[in-house]
């Protein structure tokens, strides 16, 4: 998985190309008047506009990049803003005869700042032009700045949110390799046990294995598997784990008659089931399990409960696979989705509410 870095620059310069756009066509527009445009006036703008393009260009790609972004800041601090004044002090000593000496428009008379006829065009005091420049140009610098800033923050973002999934990823991977194998072991025995007590039943608790074991091995590395194939893996594992259970834990369960045809991420309940049989047996005391899948208009409604013992550890009672849980809910639905507990003296409790489209 790859952080498509080159797409979020080639945004940036596109916002970068609009705004500069923006700005040098708005004087075209606003000096448009019945006769024409005046690219006299248009001229003048755009001349006063070229110090900030400057300030930008330098600041953009010789500055951020060669000083903020190494960690330079107090040098670049002080270059930048001595960069700001260079450009100030120039402009306002040299830009005026650079304008003048400049034949851009041959229609215009001699001299972008002389004034037209009939037309006073009043010369404002170099300080005012000075102060002008500073300001405008810190702006120009403080607004590259944050826009430089919120990429680099967002590339991060991506980053980190693509190795937090590529971290799931091999978690999943080790649950899809690894549910569990004390279970598998067990399980064997059980089968064994049974061939000679119910050959019937072990000749299908054999098939449901092998079902398991396929779904484990081939259908959930896809990344995406169906609803009704995951129904039917966790069916087949709590008919497994059944052949463990002793008849005083009592074993509920209760899906959809009829499941639509979507997508869902694979292994996506298995570890809460696995769970509620880890913590939610005791084989001294009466116990139960609880697993109901609900469609409820265009949400996946999965709960589990299972019964709580009081030699249980107090951390465990939540299960291990929760907390990687809700990461992975968090990666793959960001905040579409709800996961509750609910916990009393005698039972715990996780309810999740996950959209059915859209996956």
């Amino acid at each position: 998985m790859k952080l498509n870095s080159h797409n979020t620059k080639r945004g940036e310069v596109l916002v970068y190309t609009i705004i500069w756009l923006v700005i040098f066509l708005m004087p075209v527009f606003m000096s448009r008047s019945g006769t024409g445009f005046d690219w006299y006036r248009i001229g003048h703008e755009w001349l006063r506009i070229l110090p900030y393009l400057l300030v930008f260009v330098i600041h953009n790609f010789l500055l951020f990049p060669q000083l903020f972004l190494k960690r330079k800041r107090f040098e670049y601090i002080f270059i930048t803003l001595l960069f700001v004044v260079i450009i100030a002090t120039a402009w306002v000593l040299g830009g005026r005869y650079l304008v003048q000496s400049i034949e851009i428009f041959p229609s215009r008379p001699p001299g972008l700042l002389a004034n037209r006829p009939g037309i006073p065009m009043p010369i404002r005091p170099w300080y005012v032009n000075f102060s002008e420049i500073i300001l405008v140009s810190v702006l120009v610098v403080g607004f590259n700045a944050a826009i430089k800033l919120t990429v680099k923050w967002q590339e991060e973002e991506q980053k980190n949110r693509i190795l937090e999934k590529e971290k799931l990823e091999a978690e999943l991977a080790f649950l899809r390799n690894q549910v569990s194998p004390h279970f598998f072991m067990n399980t064997l025995n059980n089968i064994h046990a049974l061939i000679d007590i119910d050959s019937e039943n072990a000749k299908e608790s054999i098939v449901k294995l092998s079902r398991l074991m396929r779904y484990l091995l081939y259908d959930s590395e896809k990344g995406e598997t169906t609803l009704q194939k995951e129904v039917e893996f966790i069916k087949n594992y709590v008919e497994l784990m059944k052949l463990r259970m002793v008849s005083d834990v009592r074993i509920e369960l209760s899906f959809p008659g009829k499941i639509p045809e979507v997508k869902i991420p694979p292994l996506l309940f298995v570890s809460l089931v696995e769970n509620a049989f880890k913590y939610g047996v005791s084989y001294q005391a009466k116990s139960f399990i609880g697993v109901f899948m609900r469609l409820d208009g265009d949400r996946i409604n999965f709960r589990v409960n299972n019964s709580i013992h009081n030699s249980q550890p107090e951390k465990e009672k939540g299960g291990l696979g929760l907390k990687n849980l809700k990461k992975r809910l968090k990666l793959i639905y960001n905040d579409n989705f709800l996961l509750e507990t609910k916990e009393n003296d005698n039972s715990f409790e996780i309810n999740i509410k996950l959209p059915l489209h859209g996956y």
